[in-house]
């Protein structure tokens, strides 16, 4: 990990996920990561990680908006608007308040996301 500062980890997380690049997105998460999509449980360990993250990096594109920011040590608070576009669909959004913990060597420990689970809902394609 190049960068430790906890406010460059998080913003390149969020460009990552902008150029749906699965494996920046990897690097930048501790082995022992949990991640949680509040109300949803929690995926402990970055494979976990990973696979909850799948149905998003699937987007055809993703355009993560950040508003606001703010660090206290080693924590990072952001108010985002997460758009994506399926294949096919319109672009869709989620706004989502999120914390996350940035360990020592720069990698994301833990990830906890807030947000309205209808909106959520509403802005993923419809499954099968």
């Amino acid at each position: 990990m190049a960068d430790t500062d906890p406010k460059v980890v998080v913003e390149a997380l969020i460009e990552a996920f902008n150029r749906r690049d699965s494996l920046a997105v990897a690097a930048l998460l501790h082995d022992d990561v949990v991640c949680a999509g509040i109300p949803m449980p929690p995926a402990h360990g970055k494979a976990a990680t990973l696979d909850m993250l799948a149905p998003f990096l699937a987007a055809e594109a993703i355009d993560w908006q950040l508003h606001a920011v703010a660090v206290n040590r080693r924590t990072v608070h952001t108010e985002r608007t997460d758009r994506f576009r399926f294949s096919g669909l319109e672009w869709t959004e989620v706004r989502a308040a999120g914390i996350f913990e940035i360990a020592e060597d720069g990698r994301i420990l833990g990830w906890r996301d807030y947000f309205d689970m209808a909106e959520l809902v509403a802005a993923m394609p419809a499954t099968p």
